[in-house]
């Protein structure tokens, strides 16, 4: 096909495709790695619990720390 003979939806189409194209060019970004667990978990460690007062003669201890029910709220 000429350039003369093409209709004006087969024109249209290919403007919307070489558009498409260069807008995909310039958004073409690097995107970082963000998978921190290179180093993963030690295999041999064991999983401590902190001490109860009943565990540690003569001691009294604060009562533990709630954790908040809202997420990705840092303070609270």
């Amino acid at each position: 096909m000429t350039e003369e003979k093409k209709g004006v939806k087969e024109l249209e189409r290919e403007l919307a495709n070489a558009r498409a194209e260069q807008y995909a060019h310039h958004s073409r970004n690097a995107t970082k790695n963000r998978d921190y667990s290179v180093g993963g978990i030690d295999p041999n460690a064991v999983e401590k619990k902190s001490p109860d007062t009943r565990d540690v003669p003569d001691a009294i201890l604060l009562p533990k720390k709630k954790r908040s029910r809202t997420p990705n709220n840092p303070w609270g």
